[in-house]
């Protein structure tokens, strides 16, 4: 009678791993544009070329946004950038004064902003005077949020990204490294 018990409880403690891991691994039924997000470093050191590329699946950024100890980001978001202070409402002023293949422009003391109307994206394009330049893409909607005394949740955050379809996200280039992040294709 012991063994037909523990065969049980075995079987029992099987079935319920195999369910948790199905549950885990399902992919993100709201997710529909992007599968996940590759990641590229590369870098120069020694005169010697270094790479290192892995991608993070969109179900697992899910997962670690409903574990994050926070569930909504709001306020007046603002940055300093260099001698004076960039907020969303100037970002999203100089992507309206922006015309196809002329980029609204802001200068904020060393720093030289572009941002440039892709759709329902918004094109970003910081460059300093050493050489380093930064390129993110945004969905308008996001810049938005961050206008007003609004709230959003890291949910929200990537159904917006995801809504952005594929394509680069993020790119930093330097002098002797780039990192790229790449939203991929479902």
């Amino acid at each position: 009678m012991r063994e037909v018990r523990a065969v049980v409880i075995g079987v029992f403690v099987v079935l319920v791993v195999l369910l948790g891991i199905n549950a885990w691994r399902r992919p993100g039924r709201e997710y529909r544009h992007v599968r996940g997000y590759r990641v590229e470093i590369r870098k120069t050191d020694d005169g010697r070329p270094r790479h290192i590329a892995f991608t993070v699946p969109m179900n697992a950024l899910a997962r670690l946004a409903s574990f994050a100890p926070f569930s909504d980001i709001g306020g007046h978001m603002k940055s300093e950038w260099g001698d004076g202070e960039l907020t969303a409402r100037d970002i999203l002023d100089a992507a309206d004064q922006s015309k196809p293949g002329a980029p609204g422009v802001l200068t904020r003391g060393h720093n030289h902003i572009e941002v440039q109307t892709d759709g329902n994206a918004l094109d970003i394009q910081v460059r300093d005077d050493w050489d380093k330049t930064v390129r993110i893409r945004l969905p308008r909607s996001l810049v938005e949020t961050f206008t007003k005394d609004s709230r959003i949740s890291p949910r929200d955050i990537l159904h917006r990204l995801d809504d952005l379809g594929p394509g680069d996200v993020v790119s930093v280039h330097d002098r002797d490294g780039d990192v790229t992040i790449t939203a991929q294709a479902r």
